[in-house]
């Protein structure tokens, strides 16, 4: 099962909604919800509909046609008409610029004398060529110039003057020799030209430096007349791009506000005193524009050098009214944005509704809301969605350790997409980018795949087999060029292996815990088979804690206490024996300890863990000082975990060590094994009735371990296996068959050679 959802960008932050309504090309929206209604295409182009290049943005606008510049790797630049959809590409260009007029100006870095020649195109009439452009030598104006941008007819050219200072000039574009004329800056002011949003048609927008004062300011000149307005900012670091329509000029600014710094917009009416602060959370670096007196203002998608945008780069488009601080979304997102003619804003983003392309945003003379529409199409639909998925619902442990395929088609492929997987009873979670189809084309379908290798998600123990339980798998998705909604898909499934007597962590494997023998830390160490089969390897520790210096007898338990998890019993000093309640919790795999009852002192070997009895649950088993073997029945219960004890007979005084070890030798209930002072192994075969079949011998030599840990099926081949211990491990491959009931035994290091006085 999985829900998909698509997540937008700070919609409820500035709480309106998006209508669709047939307005006759306006925007137009109830006052109730400030809200923007695109009317024109719908969201796949048609044959007729104006194309805008899938892999590019807008870098300029005029009456006739727009300019746009793709991405990455040489640009190209296209001149496409709003009437017909016909283009031409502006030939050896790195540099393009066009501000409101059908002129567009073109510069070359890469010709012998980088950008000193610049090609002036009149591209207001159709043209199945290239026109013949006007060549303009900077050179030859005067040493020094360098272009910087157009606004309308009027070139914006800097220089550097004696002394390093920065002046701006203007020069109109009449088919002549252009003549530039000084606009902005002199000795001890230095003036540069902004970024986008800086220019009108008849406007530019300077940052110029006092160096006298060091004070920072904001030069307004009007290209018709050269006349100039200056704008007090805060200090230029603290104060970002500005933007300049008919009417106003805003920019970013950042103020003290007691002792925190906060974010916000200027603007100034042109030709009235006071300005109007509209407090913002977008960063300083976000660029912002004007549309008569509305604001607009977004975080761009983030193009990097492979083309594609970063999920988390992208928020809405929005109009903000500079006199109500009514505010409306626009575009889902955004990535480039020109002044047009007219005092417009040529944007290039998407709705949900009308898909990718070229919007028009244009001011209205009552003031009010600007028009918005639809000017030009990719022929992309903004939203990607989910077209179908293979995931699992349910997986076995033998499913999980050979890996598991999962696979999401989109609608689009050229998407960046990132998974999610989350273990939910632990929260551990792993995150990661999926790649996208070879040779996905732009707006077309793709399948994203992935292997997920069934290991852990944690890391801590490395290699280990991934826990059983809950998982719930996260899909988002954006288009490459950031535009759009992100898609958000999720789905669950669950790993299930049956419940292993020494599995502490659930993940299926067996684990050996141990005791430090300087400080009495208990540790868990996770292991895994090196090869299906065949022997072990370990796969980290995890630290219990501390205390457990005062028991004297530690022993695994399995499921004494009704839970799935194993248990762990301990006998302190004074014969009290307290049971720990296994969690399945990898973080605190142990609840506290639950009081028992006296009198375990009499005891010198305790082994539990197998069911003596066949009843399905684990029995205790211990021998006295007289060699007494005693059974305790186990009943399920945390409360009472044990029924009244019985003698199983005498004679047991012989051994040094027994241990439990469930089925073993394939018999119907646990077995017991049990070593002599001798170093003789010996096995006793459980009938299924609380007793011992006559015991088998097994083979010498285990004199020389410390002790013997049952560890169930650890390596993964159905069969109970079995750890011997002194210090270092060696480990003993179960066979089933109870005339030879282990392989030979393979030193093994599943304690990473810690100090230890209990494994168990």
């Amino acid at each position: 099962m999985h829900v998909t959802r698509t997540r937008g960008r700070r919609f409820a932050a500035v709480a309106v909604t998006v209508t669709l309504a047939a307005t006759g090309g306006t925007l137009t929206a109830s006052p109730a919800t400030a809200a923007a209604v695109v009317s024109g295409t719908t969201q796949e182009a048609g044959p007729t509909a104006v194309p805008f290049p899938r892999d590019a943005d807008v870098v300029g606008a005029g009456p006739s046609g727009f300019l746009t510049k793709t991405r990455g790797g040489t640009p190209e630049f296209r001149w496409t008409r709003y009437a017909d959809g016909s283009s031409v590409v502006l030939p050896g260009a790195t540099i393009a610029a066009a501000g409101g007029s059908d002129l567009v100006v073109t510069v070359d870095n890469s010709a012998p004398v980088a950008g000193r020649v610049l090609r002036v195109y009149d591209l207001s009439t159709p043209a199945t060529a290239v026109p013949a452009p006007q060549e303009v030598d900077l050179e030859a104006l005067g040493h020094g110039y360098f272009f910087e941008g157009l606004a309308g007819d009027t070139l914006l050219l800097g220089k550097y003057e004696d002394g390093g200072s920065v002046r701006q000039y203007a020069a109109t574009l009449d088919g002549g020799t252009p003549k530039p004329r000084w606009v902005a800056g002199s000795p001890g002011l230095d003036c540069y030209h902004g970024r986008e949003g800086w220019v009108t048609t008849g406007s530019a927008l300077y940052e110029c430096h006092l160096e006298q004062t060091g004070s920072d300011v904001k030069v307004l000149v009007d290209l018709a007349s050269d006349s100039s307005r200056w704008y007090s900012q805060t200090r230029d670091e603290w104060a970002r791009d500005g933007a300049v329509s008919g009417t106003h000029v805003a920019w970013r600014e950042a103020r003290m506000s007691g002792s925190r710094s906060v974010r916000g917009i200027v603007a100034h009416r042109i030709g009235t005193p006071g300005e109007v602060w509209l407090p913002s959370d977008d960063a300083l670096e976000d660029p912002v524009y004007l549309v008569g007196g509305w604001v607009a203002s977004g975080r761009k998608a983030h193009i990097d050098a492979s083309g594609g945008a970063e999920a988390d780069t992208v928020r809405p488009f929005t109009l903000q009214s500079i006199e109500t601080g009514e505010k409306s979304v626009l575009l889902t997102a955004f990535s480039s944005a020109v002044a047009g003619p007219g005092g417009s804003l040529l944007v290039r983003g998407g709705t949900p509704e009308h898909g990718e392309g070229l919007y028009r945003i244009s001011p209205r003379a009552d003031g009010g809301r600007p028009d918005v529409e639809p000017v030009a199409s990719t022929g992309q639909s903004t939203v990607v969605t989910l077209t179908g998925s293979t995931t699992p619902t349910t997986l076995t442990g033998d499913q999980v350790g050979r890996g598991v395929d999962f696979a999401w088609d989109l609608s689009r492929g050229d998407s960046k997409v990132w998974l999610t997987l989350t273990h939910v009873p632990s929260r551990q979670t792993v995150r990661q980018r999926l790649s996208a189809p070879s040779g996905a084309a732009p707006g077309m379908p793709g399948r994203f795949t992935w292997h997920w290798d069934g290991k852990d998600l944690e890391g801590r123990d490395w290699g280990s087999p991934a826990a059983n339980g809950a998982y719930e798998w996260e899909l988002t998705a954006r288009p490459d060029d950031g535009i759009g909604p992100e898609l958000v898909s999720t789905g669950r499934f669950t790993v299930t292996r049956p419940a292993a007597p020494h599995d502490y962590n659930d993940d299926g494997t067996a684990d050996l815990l141990v005791r430090d023998a300087a400080d009495g830390v208990l540790w868990r160490f996770g292991t895994r088979p090196a090869a299906p089969g065949g022997s072990l390897t370990d796969t980290g520790a995890s630290r219990i804690g501390g205390g457990w210096g005062s028991y004297d007898r530690i022993e695994s338990a399995g499921n004494t206490a009704g839970t799935a998890a194993p248990d762990v019993l301990a006998r302190d000093t004074t014969g009290v024996l307290w049971l720990y309640q296994g969690t399945g919790d990898r973080a605190a795999p142990l609840s506290g300890r639950t009081r028992i009852g006296g009198g375990w002192q009499t005891y010198d070997r305790i082994a539990a863990g197998s069911d003596v009895t066949g009843d399905g649950r684990p029995d205790v088993l211990a021998t006295d000082k007289s060699g007494v073997l005693w059974l305790y029945p186990g009943t399920g219960n945390a409360a009472g975990p044990f029924s009244a004890r019985k003698a199983m007979g005498g004679g047991w005084g012989v051994y040094n060590e027994i241990a439990a070890v469930g089925n073993l030798a394939g018999g119907p209930a646990g077995d017991l094994l049990a070593r002599d002072r001798a170093g003789v192994l010996w096995l006793y075969l459980g009938k299924g009735d609380g007793t011992f079949a006559a015991r088998t011998r097994v083979g010498t030599g285990w004199g020389a371990f410390t002790g013997l840990t049952a560890v169930g099926d650890a390596n993964g081949d159905g069969r109970a296996d079995l750890v011997a211990w002194n210090g270092d491990e060696t480990f003993y491959a179960g066979t089933g068959d109870w005339r030879a009931p282990f392989k030979p035994g393979a030193r093994v290091s599943l304690t990473q050679d810690s100090s230890y006085d209990a494994a168990f």
